[in-house]
């Protein structure tokens, strides 16, 4: 049997955390469903052995840290970080349904197929594959999925740089894409001549990001970018 690859599993694990209902009203009574995403996301980082923290900030407003030694740990270590809410949306307004993760004409649909449990489910797989083939980073990578990032960082990162900062004790830092909130809290912790990296690339088109109407993504695939992220 061919072992499983990123490639293959990186679809089916986007489409999970699609079906996870993590939208975030702003409001933590009615703001739930990420502590069910983070025990998603448990469950597949210790399927391949990795020991994961899960930390509340408030009941059901869950974040979950992990780190994987590396070769050598006299190196700093490397963040690779995700948020799990999505913002709000009206079913009326999407011709397919934002929760349903369906796949259809080559896309992936759901609210957050963007922004960001695609790379929420690239970063799964792709750690999954290492780990799987015995492959240890060069260096320790810590693993943070937060709360709240569509709402501020209140009970996400901001709670963890207030209240965990032995996890921000890092060199460097994969973050969100969009850098839209979470940026302002991790840009406090010390680092060494850090800065945003420019894109590879001039994306053209219209933007997704907190598209009313719907939101879509190509199949998700790991390319050379992904396979080299943790070396």
């Amino acid at each position: 049997m061919e072992p499983v690859s990123a490639a293959d599993e990186v679809v089916d694990i986007c489409r999970d955390l699609l079906r996870i209902d993590t939208s975030n009203t702003g409001d933590p009574r009615t703001t739930v469903g990420e502590r069910v995403a983070a025990e998603y996301v448990a469950a597949q980082l210790s399927d391949v052995g990795i020991d994961v923290e899960l930390l509340e900030s408030a009941p059901r407003r869950a974040n979950l840290v992990a780190r994987i030694p590396g070769v050598d740990r006299s190196r700093g270590a490397l963040l690779v970080h995700g948020h799990l809410d999505v913002v709000p949306f009206d079913e009326s307004e999407w011709s397919v349904h934002p929760l349903s993760g369906s796949v259809q004409d080559g896309y992936v649909w759901g609210r957050g197929a963007v922004d960001m449990k695609d790379m929420d489910a690239m970063i799964l797989a792709v750690v999954r594959q290492r780990l799987r083939e015995g492959r240890r980073p060069e260096r320790d990578v810590v693993l943070m999925f937060t709360a709240d990032e569509e709402a501020g960082g209140e009970y996400g990162a901001k709670f963890l740089v207030e209240e965990h900062p032995g996890y921000w004790e890092v060199q460097q830092i994969i973050d969100d894409p969009e850098g839209n909130h979470d940026w302002r809290i991790t840009a406090s912790v010390d680092l060494n001549a850090s800065a945003p990296l420019p894109p590879p690339s001039r994306p053209s088109g219209n933007g997704a990001h907190l598209a009313p109407a719907r939101e879509a993504l190509p199949e998700p695939h790991t390319g050379a970018s992904e396979r080299k992220a943790l070396q």
